[in-house]
Order: structure tokens, then sequence, then C-alpha cells
């Protein structure tokens, strides 16, 4: 971002002079009228001949030490042109070679051409001043030069040409309205074969842009294969297929993409980002060392970049593997060693640019896995202060990669707390697993609107029944129970999960279809609490309290957990002694509550089921002992269990006497 912003600041001093020269320009046209023989005009035309023919060939270093001679003498009759040759010349270089300082030449050769000629306001003078606008990633700039263009195409040529460029600065800035505007205006049948490549390079940009991959592959195949020309000269395009090989997950392809990029263009910048790219590639398919190497040598060779930073820290967060760490070691400088300061200070000084977007990742790894308060909660105000909305796909990729691991381990209060601190980036930068493990968090701590934005979100994103199950669940926690039924209607595949949702909203809205029972036993094998726990009150539904007993304890250890957070676990345990209770089974009674019990500790009624059950089958011993547990509730069942146990030491006493 600072680079950029100096290439804008530098652009606009250069603006300012050009406007200076221009004005002296001018000046001189109007008062010095200098007269030249016809051999000197002679030789100017020849001169300017001379330079656009090697222009035309490609000789652009020859082309302007010609027109050099022609720019220093502002009276001569081929100084305009030799003006704005010049400024396209410059262009060209700029676009090849990646060196802003040309584009920034080029824009002041155009400018200067446009206060000394004649008519300089045609649709070249806009079109050429679209493209270094467009290379300098001044796209809005770029996007209204094209727009002033496309007013004065004349020919089906010129408007081919505006219209891709359209069509390539909308894409840029994912102004999509405005590609559907003008999208219709090129006509296939009359490209030649050059320009129907580029058309296709334009709409695989497009797709792209928009973050389908697969789509862009198909489309930027064939430039590739047909027209490599084209993306060599011009390197910032060429990046863009390596860059969808690389995330459709083609990393062969994408490697030898990004290695032939290496030994064919000028532009330094997307040379690093090739290696940068190959060093991630080789991290995808398990050769750290290869990755090592790659990100090793573009500190070495093109220290004090952008890339060089980005390198380093991905070097730092590769110190978690004991091979790659003995080699930081030896190498000896601090950074490796104490890494930590160099993230945080890289961090602090590139905040929401490119850079710290990849410092932030270490950062919150380090984080995360050192179990440090003071750090988290540094971690925690960092998260608050980005801007999504400025990270890109390289960003969001390493973050994940880094914090995925971690997040797996946090218990669920500081998941809460993680997510809470910046929403927006949790929801945008993390997977489908991910955000549901956020789900649980959030659900755990009760925040359930939270959990709703979730649930809802990985609907509108994925499209999919995972997010449905999601979304009719967030439903039935907020007791919602009509909403959570309409969206399992939406439910494509009808498995498990789907059947104990829908037995739940049955159950709380009192409305149990007696079929539930037979589906979940045939979708529903394996063993969970919230499957028993439906069953149980199914089979209790249908008069068979024996057979919940059975499933009740086959997830007993896990129960009392499932207890105190969920409404169901306490209304099936309710149910479930009274009709024990009512069918005389303590036996069967005692032995669910007890280990219940000593999970719980200080439950009311559960600890007075227990003196009750205790008290039937004649265990005064365990009466006696859940009795002081009791002394001090005053809930209805321990009235109840207290006069029990009463009885049963009276009735102890008589048979004693």
């Amino acid at each position: 971002m600072l680079k950029r912003s100096i290439t804008i600041l530098l652009t606009l001093i250069l603006y300012a002079v050009a406007l200076a020269n221009q004005q002296t320009a001018l000046e001189k046209k109007v008062d010095q009228k200098i007269r030249y023989t016809k051999q000197q005009l002679k030789e100017f035309e020849q001169l300017y001949k001379e330079a656009l023919t090697m222009y035309k060939r490609g000789s652009y270093y020859t082309a302007l030490n010609i027109l050099a001679r022609l720019t220093k003498d502002s009276h001569n009759p081929y100084y305009p042109q030799a003006l704005f040759l010049t400024a396209k010349i410059y262009l060209h270089l700029g676009v090849k070679t990646g060196i802003k300082e040309f584009l920034q030449k080029a824009l002041y050769y155009l400018n200067t051409y446009s206060y000394v000629a004649d008519n300089p306001y045609t649709w070249e003078f806009y079109y050429t001043k679209g493209q270094i606008y467009e290379n300098l990633f001044m796209y809005e700039r770029a996007l209204a030069s094209y727009k002033m263009a496309f007013r004065m195409a004349d020919t089906p040529k010129k408007q081919f040409e505006t219209v891709i460029g359209i069509l390539r600065t909308a894409a840029w800035q994912k102004k999509m309205d405005i590609i559907t505007r003008y999208i219709i205006l090129v006509n296939l049948e009359e490209l030649s074969e050059k320009e129907r490549k580029e058309f296709e390079f334009v709409k695989g940009l497009v797709e792209f842009q928009k973050g389908n991959y697969k789509e862009a592959m198909k489309l930027l195949i064939p430039v590739y294969k047909e027209y490599e020309q084209y993306l060599i000269e011009n390197p910032n395009y060429y990046l863009i297929l390596g860059e969808t090989a690389y995330r459709v997950g083609d990393y062969q392809f994408a490697k030898q993409i990004f290695r032939r990029m290496i030994s064919l263009v000028k532009d330094e910048t997307v040379i690093r980002k090739a290696l940068l790219r190959l060093g991630d590639i080789a991290l995808k398919t398990g050769d750290r060392v290869l990755a090592f190497n790659y990100y090793y040598e573009v500190i070495k060779k093109y220290p004090n970049t952008p890339e060089a930073t980005i390198s380093k820290l991905k070097l730092i967060a590769l110190e978690r593997y004991e091979d790659i760490r003995k080699k930081l070691f030896l190498i000896g400088d601090k950074d490796y060693i104490d890494p930590l300061p160099f993230v945080l200070k890289t961090l602090v000084s590139n905040r929401n640019n490119y850079v710290g977007f990849f410092a932030l990742g270490n950062f919150g790894y380090i984080a995360l896995s050192s179990g440090s308060k003071k750090l988290f909660e540094k971690l925690l105000w960092e998260l608050s202060l980005v801007n999504v909305s400025r990270m890109k796909y390289e960003h969001k990729e390493y973050i994940r990669d880094l914090w995925s691991p971690e997040i797996k381990k946090l218990d669920y209060k500081t998941g809460c707390k993680l997510f809470l601190a910046n929403k927006k980036f949790f929801l945008e930068v993390f997977d489908k697993k991910t955000l549901k493990l956020f789900y649980r968090y959030l659900q755990l701590c009760g925040k359930l609107d939270e959990a709703m934005e979730v649930a809802k979100f990985m609907v509108e994103r994925w499209k999919d029944d995972e997010g449905l199950l999601l979304l009719a669940e967030a439903y039935l926690d907020r007791k919602e129970y009509q909403k959570s039924l309409q969206v399992l209607k939406k439910v494509k595949h009808k498995g498990c999960r789907y059947y104990i949702l829908l037995a739940k909203n049955q159950i709380f809205t009192g409305k149990v279809d007696r079929k539930l029972l037979s589906s979940i036993l045939k979708v529903c094998k394996k063993i969970s609490v919230e499957r028993n726990v439906v069953l149980a009150y199914l089979y209790l539904q249908n008069g068979k309290p024996e057979k919940a007993v059975e499933y009740v304890n086959q997830i007993i250890d896990l129960f009392p957990d499932y207890y105190r957070i969920n409404q169901l676990g306490r209304i099936l345990l309710e149910r479930l002694i009274y009709a024990l209770f009512d069918k005389g089974m303590y036996k069967q009674a005692l032995k669910i509550l007890l280990p219940i019990s000593e999970k719980l500790g200080g439950d009311c009624d559960i600890n007075s089921w227990v003196v009750i059950s205790a008290v039937r089958v004649g265990d005064g011993d365990t009466a006696e002992r859940f009795y002081k547990k009791i002394e001090n509730c005053n809930n209805q069942w321990s009235i109840i269990a207290k006069n029990v146990y009463q009885d049963f030491l009276v009735l102890k006493e008589l048979k004693n006497e």
C-alpha cells in the first residue's frame, strides 16, 4: 500500500512538472517562430520515421535514443508526435518490465503532448492514457479514460480494443454491472484470431475475479497454448493463469506455469510472486525443504522488497516443524530465533496492508499456540482493527492454514471471544469445518444470535444440507420450532441428523409422529448422546420404559453434561423417572441416577429421586447419604423425598422395637 501511494505521489509530482514544462513549451511556441530549412525539416521527418520503424520492430531503446533528438527541440514540427511515441514506448517498457518509473514517464510525455498538440484528444490519446493508469493500478482513472476512448472509437477495431480495456479494468475492480453492460458489445464473428484470444483472456479474468476458478481455467488454457506471447508481454496476465491453476488445486500445472514465467518475463515483481507461489506449492505437496529453499531465495535475491518480508514471515511460520527449525537456527538471524518482536514490528508497521495481513497470520498463530493470555488479548484487539474487504485470497489462505489447527484446541469460552472480536473476519476467512466449530462454541456459551448468524452465512455461501441442518438447529435452540421445521423441509438428504432435529422439534411442539422411531432406528446406527436421548424419549412415548433405560445406560457417562446444558436431557430424565416410579422400577432408576448424581453434585431433583429410589429398594445408607444433600433444598421433589425418608426412619424404628 505504501509503495502504491509513493507511486501515485511521484506520478502527481511528474504531472505538475509536466504542466510547468507544457506551459513553457506553449509560450515558446507562441512567442518564438523559428524557421527551418528544407534540409532540417527533411532530417526531422527522417528521424521520426526511423524511430517509428524501430518502435514497430520492438527496438524500444533505439527508438528512444532517436526520439530524444526530436524532443530536445520543442519547435520542430515533429515534436508533438515524438512526445506521443515516446509515451507509448515507455508504456510498453513499463508493462513488460514492471518498472513503474517507465509508466510514470509515459504519463509525463503523454500529458506534455496534450498541451502542445493541435488536436490531442483523440481515441488513441485516451486509450493510451487508460493503459498507463491500468498498469499503475489506478483502475478508476483507467476506466474513465477507456470510457472517453469508447466515445471516440470510429472503427470496429478501436471499439473492440476499448471495450476490452473497459472489461479488464472493471474485472480488476469486480464491477460486474459494467462488465454485463459492455460485454454484449463484442461481436465474436468480426474478431481476428488474436482478438478472440484477448477476449477469452478477459472472460477468464472475469471468472477468476468472481471466484469461478474452474471456469476461468477453461478460458485461460487456450490463451496459454495458442497465444502465450500475449501473456509474456503482459506478465500480470500470466500471473493470473498460474494463480488460477494454483487455486483449482492443479499444483503440477501451476508449478510448470510459475517456473516458465520466471524464465520468460522481465517483471521482477511477477517473478518474486511466482517464487513465493512455488514455495507454497512445495508446502502443499509436502516438500517443506523445497518450500524453505524458494522462500529463502526470495530473501537473498530480492532483499528489501515486500515479497522478501512475506518470505521471512512464511519461514518463521515453518518453525513449527523440527527440520525447518534446525535450518533457520543455522542461519543465525535473531528474527528466526526470537520471532515475536519481528512479527509484531511488521504487523504494527503494515497494519491493514498487503504485508501486514501475513504478519497478522504469524502473530495469531503465536498467540493461539502459546496459551499466553496477554498475547491472546492483544490478538483480540488486532482482530478488531482488521478490514476484511482489503484482504486477498492469499492472506485468507495463509491465516486459515495456520490458525485452523489451533482453533480446534480452544475451549468454547475462548473460541467465543475469538469469534466475537471480528465476526466478519472469521466468516470470510475460514472454511466450513472451522465455522461449524465456531457455531458450536457460540452455542455452548449462549450466543444464540451469533450462532444463528453463522448458520445463515453457511447456508448462503455453500447452499448445502449441512448449513440447513445447522440453521434448523439454531432456530430450535431459540425455540422457534415452526421456522426450524420449515428449514428442515429444504434438506435434500434426510440422514440421521435430519431425523434427530425433526424429532426434537416434534417433541417440543408436542406433536410426535410415531413413525419417527423406526426411521431413526433405521438411519442412525452409531451411538451418540443425542441419538440415544431421542430414542429413549420415543420409547417412553410408546410405553416402553425398559427400552428407554437401555438407551440411557449406553450413554450414562456422557449424559450428565448433556443434562446440564440441554433442555431435552432434563425433560427426558424427569419423564423417565416418572415412568420408572410408576411401574415400581426403583432399582433401574437408582442405577441410572447414581452415576449422574456423582457428576452433577448438588442437583436437588436428581438427589431427591435417589433418596426415594434408595428408600424403595431398602438401601438405607444411600438414602441417608443423599438425604443430607437435599436438606437445604426446598423444591417439590425434595419435599416429597424428605417425607419419604422420614417415613422410612419411622418404619425402621418400629421394626427395631
